[in-house]
Formats: C-alpha cells, sequence, structure tokens
C-alpha cells in the first residue's frame, strides 16, 4: 500500500494497476486480484509481496509484457539459507527470459521527471537535476535523496539495487555514462561481481563525467555488515583506494562529503 501511495503522492501521471488477491478498492482505485486480470499490457512492475511468492509475480509479469520490474521484498541470497539462495536463483532465470531485474531487497527507482518514488519519498522533490545516485543500499539512498533536497542538489535518477541479482552498478554506471541528463554520477557500493568490467566502465565514466564514490564495508564491522545487508563482499582498504585512484574517482567516506561533493560539481 505505501508503494502505491507514495506514487499517487508524487504525481506520477502514468496508469496505474494496484494488485492484491482480495480485489476490492484502495483510495478509490480498483484493485485487481492478480497480474492477469489487469486489462492491458503493463511497461513496468513493482513487487511487494513476500520472498517465496515473488517468482511467479515476476514471471506473470513478464507474460504481460513488463520489459523490466523492481522487487522491493526482502528474504534472498541475504538472509544467507538455502530458500533465499535458490530464490535469486529462480529470479535470475526469469529475467533472462527477458524481462530485467532492479534489487531484490532494495527501495527501486527514484525519477523526478516521471514521478516515480522509492517507497519511502512520497515528498521527494519533483524538480529533476544533473545528479545520479546508484545506490546498494536503500536506506542511504532515500537519506541522500532528502539530503539532496535540503542542500538544492536535484537529481536525474537514483537506484537503489539491492542484492543486484540482475541488473547492478556496471550496467547501471554504464546507463548514466551515456544518459543525457547526468552530468555527475554518485555510486555506494559494497561489493562488485566482476571487478574488471566494472573498473573498466568506471574509467570510462570518470572519463566523461565527474564520478563520486563512496565504498562501504572497508572496515571490520562494515565488512560484517555488508556481508548481512546484500550479502556483500568488502574488499581491502588499500586495494580500493588504489583502484579508484586509478580510475579518476572522487572516493569519499560519508554521505555528507558526497553531497559536498555533487553540489560543486553540478555548479561548476
Amino acid at each position: 500500500r505505501g508503494i502505491l501511495l507514495s506514487l499517487v503522492s508524487m504525481g506520477y501521471t502514468g496508469e496505474l494497476y494496484p494488485v492484491n488477491p482480495s480485489g476490492g478498492t484502495i483510495s478509490g482505485r480498483k484493485l485487481y486480484p492478480s497480474i492477469e486480470a489487469i486489462p492491458e499490457p503493463i511497461d513496468f512492475a513493482i513487487i511487494a509481496v513476500p520472498a517465496r511468492k515473488v517468482p511467479d509475480a515476476l514471471e506473470s509479469c513478464r507474460k504481460k509484457g513488463a520489459v523490466a520490474a523492481e522487487i522491493l521484498s526482502s528474504g534472498f541470497t541475504e538472509v544467507g539459507t538455502a530458500e533465499g539462495v535458490d530464490l535469486d536463483r529462480q529470479v535470475q532465470q526469469i529475467a533472462a527470459k527477458g524481462i530485467r531485474v532492479i534489487g531484490p531487497n532494495c527501495f527501486g527507482i527514484y525519477c523526478p521527471e516521471s514521478g516515480l518514488t522509492m517507497l519511502p519519498g512520497p515528498d521527494l522533490s519533483r524538480r529533476s537535476g544533473p545528479v545520479a545516485f546508484l545506490s546498494q543500499s536503500g536506506g542511504l539512498s532515500i537519506d541522500f535523496a532528502y539530503l539532496g533536497k535540503w542542500r538544492g542538489i536535484y537529481f536525474s535518477k537514483m537506484i537503489s539495487f539491492g542484492n543486484g541479482c540482475d541488473l547492478r552498478e556496471t550496467e547501471l554506471l554504464e546507463y548514466l555514462c551515456q544518459d543525457d541528463a547526468t552530468s555527475v554520477i554518485c555510486l555506494y557500493v559494497e561489493g562488485v561481481i566482476n571487478g574488471r568490467a566494472f573498473l573498466t566502465v568506471l574509467r570510462k565514466a570518470a572519463a566523461k563525467k565527474p564520478v563520486i564514490v563512496m565504498k562501504g564495508g572497508l572496515s571490520d564491522a562494515g565488512g560484517r555488515a555488508v556481508a548481512s545487508h546484500t550479502a556483500s563482499m568488502g574488499g581491502s582498504r588499500k586495494i580500493w583506494s588504489a583502484a579508484l585512484k586509478q580510475c579518476n574517482v572522487v572516493q569519499v567516506e560519508s554521505l555528507q562529503e558526497m553531497a559536498d561533493a555533487a553540489l560543486a560539481f553540478s555548479m561548476l
């Protein structure tokens, strides 16, 4: 219910089709008892159901025409159970059939131009700007969105990608590198799957636009935190700092530092 009301509060102007097996209405809108009952094809799905029901919901959305989905639900690889790992694998198999997935275990997309908003963000700014933010952490993404609102930082796109079982930092960074609406790229990353590919894209992006990176999990406590958060490996501080320096990236240690750097680059 929260994500639907957030979209309405943000003034999203596209069609919205809320789905719940109980049917009926919600805030004056018809509730469809199933994805199949929606009267026309859909473009994008926002999935917030118990983890065990996500694969079936995702497959139904794919069959209904959705080219992409964000999965807000948690209970996948990050919980460290065999069931969670298997559910991640099922999501990946469905994604391979032709639907791109953001998440699971994320807050999704905030795009002021279209009115898409993250789960806790019904009052985020509708003013677009040059700064983009990619984040493995949903909490940090919403914190940065509100920090930007207070500091006068305006965003083109913000994407919380959580576990990143399909789309993750490397592909999303490559997209922002080519995005005309984005001139400053901010990134919070906990771990990467393919380090060589990531650094190649990072170097390419930083040659075109300022790239500001906050790397989580570089302390002992931080490493334990990211392992339990998105099942990521933090890595070595020395290696990460050296790699980011070689890519001509600005490394920051906090959201406040990231906000300062983003604000400076967006005005200079």
